[in-house]
């Protein structure tokens, strides 16, 4: 694989690791705000379900307890729902993890593959340029021997 397309390779693998990064953290979002939410929707439970708030001066007849039942059962059916929700979004988010350390491994393969070529170059010229450096070291005593 040539040097250029080794380059290529690892740009675009930081393109996809960076996009796999974006779509991880929305998912993160999306995850903590539908928790908030449920937070939100389980205070109103309590808050609603409080002993001080059944010892207050709030008539106990018929109707009104009824009408008490039916916004407590909605609550917990929100609450249900939001909970299967917050899950969904957990379960992707970690997904998206997943994703993501797949991306940052390939993109730490083509970028360790590219240090290694790059380190096998230079040991090549490191080679070459003693070798050079040895080649006039021994035609610089060539020529003393002989002028001796």
């Amino acid at each position: 694989m040539k040097q250029r397309t080794l380059q290529k390779l690892i740009e675009q693998a930081r393109r996809v690791r960076d996009d796999a990064a974006v779509r991880m953290a929305g998912a993160n979002r999306d995850a903590e705000q539908a928790q908030q939410t449920l937070n939100v929707l389980c205070g109103y439970l309590n808050q609603h379900l409080s002993p001080d708030k059944a010892n207050d001066q709030t008539p106990t007849d018929s109707p009104t307890l009824q009408v008490r039942e039916r916004f407590t059962q909605r609550l917990n059916l929100a609450i249900d729902e939001q909970t299967r929700q917050r899950d969904n979004l957990h379960e992707v988010t970690e997904q998206r993890r997943s994703e993501l350390i797949d991306r940052q491994k390939r993109l730490l393969a083509f970028e360790t593959l590219h240090a290694r070529r790059e380190s096998a170059q230079q040991s090549r010229e490191q080679r070459r340029d003693q070798k050079r450096t040895d080649e006039m070291a021994a035609q610089a005593l060539q020529r003393r021997l002989r002028g001796s």
